[in-house]
């Protein structure tokens, strides 16, 4: 079936193939967790990041700025996850290059996400990416779920009164697969280093 995600283009470029130095994806047993878990986002929540995430992603920087600004307001200590924050003031990080750059890796990051959403082996390595590198700082689901109230601000900003619940719904949905991943993916982390 075609794709109907307006950021693909008909030749673009080719994803790696699906492998991880961490989360084997050639392991039956991590692959069927990694599955069951991403499983959960229907055919239709699908759709509706395809359907969506274009208008989000329009002003990208912005609302990756606003959801952070959220973030950071409500769990301040947080900025010490990532070391390129940690030497900057509180009052100094909404404005910086450091966490502007932050804010486009991590919308593009949910871009990628969207483009391979109706392609199973494409996305099952690109959820695998993002929760390999995001065990290494050490982050666990409740700092991705913390994160909803920010995606509902940029969410809300995003389509105002046309916002619904089943939009609002599906994007929660897609935090707490990406929290559950990154539980898989430590507990991995920590039975490979057990060796």
């Amino acid at each position: 079936m075609p794709s109907t995600c307006p950021f693909k283009a008909a030749n673009g470029p080719q994803s790696p193939p699906v492998q991880s130095p961490i989360f084997d994806l050639n392991n039956p047993d991590a692959k069927l967790k990694m599955r069951q878990e991403m499983d959960r986002l229907t055919e239709r929540q699908k759709q509706i990041f395809t359907e969506t995430f274009p208008t989000v992603f329009k002003d990208y920087r912005r609302n990756g700025l606003v959801l952070f600004a959220k973030y950071f307001s409500e769990f301040p200590h947080y900025k010490n996850i990532w070391p390129q924050f940690r030497s900057l003031q509180d009052s100094a990080l909404l404005a910086s290059n450091e966490l502007s750059n932050h804010c486009s890796v991590y919308m593009n990051g949910l871009k990628e996400i969207v483009e391979v959403m109706d392609d199973e082996e494409k996305l099952t390595y690109f959820m695998a990416r993002i929760a390999r590198s995001h065990v290494k700082w050490n982050i666990n689901k409740y700092h991705i779920t913390n994160m909803l109230e920010g995606v509902d601000a940029v969410l809300q900003r995003s389509f105002g009164d046309k916002l619904t619940d089943e939009v609002v719904n599906a994007y929660h949905t897609l935090y707490d697969v990406i929290g559950n991943l990154l539980d898989i993916q430590k507990k991995l982390v920590v039975v490979k280093r057990n060796f």
